[in-house]
């Protein structure tokens, strides 16, 4: 039997990264297994972060940041969309601060899960809109944005942040992530100023690896 990951949020993070979900997809074409999977590892992020306390959190990324025994394909996301290619070794993010904005809840939990395993300091919005309004507060030192959401999008909030009349905030890194690939295709997001577009799912040591080069690291 092959050993389990840890049934934390981190451990949550790696089960449901498309690396380890990859043999269900190639054994059922059209990765319904895949998807389903993944609904039901979000589901299980959702529960372990409603039932703690924001203290514990950190306890728990820290037990599940265990290494596992069972190295999994080092296959690329499934589909048609351009993903950077797949980190070969861990990416620390120490002391770097990220602001994840997303409409989506089960999406920050689970970029917030996967950069903190990786040492990032998170903040989160839920909406183009509230990003901007945090942006002067946490001083991040990169954005990682999802595109489609409703009112003001990702590109508006790149927009604004381009014009901000702080020099801190106009320069810093955005990086686009978005579940619609085909309609926000990364040729586009990065002709726009993205430093770069990732499609979800994403797997976490792809989203610190590219996180590490926005910030110079």
């Amino acid at each position: 039997m092959r050993p389990s990951l840890p049934l934390t949020p981190a451990g949550l993070c790696r089960i449901r990264s498309p690396a380890r979900l990859s043999p269900f997809h190639a054994v059922h074409e059209g990765g319904m297994v895949t998807s389903t999977a993944m609904a039901l590892t979000d589901e299980l992020m959702g529960m372990l972060a409603e039932a703690l306390p924001q203290v514990r959190r950190a306890s728990l990324l820290a037990t599940g940041n265990e290494p596992s025994t069972w190295e999994p394909l080092e296959n690329r996301p499934s589909g048609d969309a351009e993903q950077p290619e797949r980190a070969r070794g861990s990416v620390r993010l120490e002391t770097v601060k990220v602001l994840v904005v997303d409409d989506d809840a089960a999406s920050l939990d689970y970029f917030s899960f996967a950069l903190e395993t990786c040492g990032a300091v998170v903040s989160v919005a839920t909406s183009a809109r509230e990003a901007l309004e945090l942006v002067s507060r946490v001083l991040p030192d990169v954005i990682l944005s999802d595109i489609a959401m409703p009112g003001e999008d990702g590109y508006w909030l790149l927009s604004e942040i381009r014009r901000h009349a702080d020099r801190g905030v106009s320069g810093l890194p955005v990086v686009a992530a978005t579940a619609y690939g085909r309609n926000y295709p990364r040729s586009q997001a990065l002709a726009a100023g993205f430093h770069e577009h990732l499609s979800k799912p994403v797997d976490p040591d792809v989203l610190c690896q590219v996180i590490a080069s926005a910030v110079g690291r």
